[in-house]
């Protein structure tokens, strides 16, 4: 009995009580830190000498039981492009495409996760360098977790197949539209500027996050009590079995081909057209429709399958907003660029050799409440860019750390809601999400800083 206790007094909180208790921590600190705000100029960035104080606005407890709601609402387009992604795979699973086509690939590679994982990665550090991979990312999730079935995998494993394999394209691109060229925009220098040192770093960390992947997948594979959230599926039996053992059909194919067809799209108008996640499940929506008419689906199938399939993303869905909650606290409270102002005074008390590192620091520390890239990008690069000047390193550099900063910090911050929506759709609790991906994140921060300090030295620009 006083084991059963002692279990119980032990418990993790859900992931939904630990966003409950961040966004009551952070009502708090509305009555501690004081409103500031900076100037804002005429192109959307602000200026980095008009930072003053304004009239603080702490969160009343009305304030704190609708942010909820609100966040909800802030988040609305996220979310129903979630709702519209599991419709869409609803419709895609029922009609068999996808378990030929993992019947194929395990045939093939005869069940060999290390051929088809990094491949899988590569395409989503790929989509990830071009901006549209984080997006893209979580409606990747159902396909390979009835692949994790068939190889005896986590939810983990998947987790980190799709969102370490995007969000280290994200966070590492030579291209990336959202962070790294709209940050050159704003630092005066040239698009693509430095694009082979970047996209040389961009392959170095992609290959440290397949390391990495692969290296859990081998422990959880040969002793499955090491999965942190249970094994799918562990038996010889499942991976052999006759549906294991279904041939492609010409209509399997066609199906496939539109999955193709509709990413492709989708990354095309993510890059030259400026779509975003709303974009994403119109795309969806379309892709199981055309999906369930080749299948040969009745109207009535579809709309089954389709609503099925979006009762699988309620979770997920709910998790962003309440994600979304803390954003919206900080925003009314104009607590965002003060926090910008607050982090950004100790980097000119460094010395130069040090400074491009705690740039980094100081940008994960934004990241925290400003889950946007481009938002972040906005608020912080006018403020770096003349400050690399005063500190002597070049803004090439401060550019990295930011962007190295904003991505790295998708991995753990409770206020991205798109990483949130993921491992929720894998089934991982957050806190056990932390325990796989803080040690990937202290290594790439390690290496990130290495490289900023020898490049701030060597004076890349």
């Amino acid at each position: 009995m006083q084991k059963n206790k002692a279990k119980k007094k032990l418990a993790v909180p859900d992931t939904f009580v630990i966003l409950f208790c961040l966004v009551i921590i952070i009502c708090i600190l509305t009555y501690l830190i004081p409103g500031g705000a900076y100037d804002e100029l005429e192109n959307g960035m602000v200026d980095p000498d008009s930072f003053h104080f304004v009239e603080s606005n702490p969160a009343t407890f009305g304030d704190f039981l609708n942010s909820f709601i609100r966040g909800m609402q802030g988040a609305a387009g996220t979310i129903f492009a979630c709702l519209f992604i599991g419709g869409g795979f609803g419709i895609l699973l029922s009609t068999g495409a996808v378990d030929a086509l993992l019947a194929t690939a395990i045939r093939k590679t005869q069940g060999n996760y290390k051929y088809i994982f990094p491949v899988v990665m590569v395409v989503m550090a790929v989509l990830g360098a071009l901006g549209t991979g984080n997006n893209v990312a979580i409606a990747f999730v159902p396909i390979l977790l009835v692949l994790a079935g068939k190889l005896r995998l986590d939810g983990m494993a998947i987790a980190a197949v799709v969102y370490i394999g995007s969000n280290t394209g994200f966070s590492t691109s030579p291209a990336n539209p959202f962070t790294v060229l709209l940050a050159q925009d704003i630092a005066g220098l040239p698009q693509m500027s430095g694009g082979l040192v970047r996209t040389i770093v961009c392959i170095c960390f992609t290959a440290i996050g397949i390391w990495y992947t692969l290296r859990y997948c081998n422990k959880i594979r040969k002793d499955p009590s090491k999965s942190i959230t249970g094994i799918i599926a562990a038996t010889d039996e499942d991976v052999n079995s006759n549906d294991a053992m279904i041939r492609m059909t010409p209509a399997h194919i066609v199906n496939m081909l539109i999955v193709l067809a509709v990413f492709g799209i989708y990354a095309y108008g993510g890059v030259k057209l400026g779509w975003g996640i709303t974009q994403l499940g119109t795309c969806m929506l379309v892709m199981g429709l055309l999906c369930g008419i080749i299948g040969r689906l009745s109207p009535n199938e579809i709309s089954k399958r389709f609503g099925a399939g979006a009762k699988t993303m309620l979770i997920p869905s709910l998790v962003i907003g309440f994600a979304n909650a803390i954003n919206v606290v900080l925003s009314d409270a104009n607590l965002l660029h003060s926090i910008v102002y607050f982090c950004t005074q100790p980097l000119m008390n460094l010395p130069t050799a040090l400074s491009a590192a705690g740039m980094y620091i100081v940008n994960c520390i934004i990241a925290i409440p400003i889950s946007s890239g481009s938002g972040q990008c906005y608020a912080v690069m006018p403020i770096m860019a003349p400050a690399a000047d005063v500190l002597g390193i070049s803004r090439q550099v401060a550019i990295y750390a930011f962007q190295f900063a904003d991505g790295f910090c998708n991995f753990i911050t409770p206020t991205n809601g798109l990483m949130m929506g993921t491992i929720a759709l894998c089934g991982i609790p957050y806190e056990k999400w932390l325990k796989f991906i803080g040690k990937y994140m202290l290594i790439v921060s390690v290496l990130a800083m290495i490289f900023l300090f020898f490049a701030s030295i060597l004076g890349w620009s």
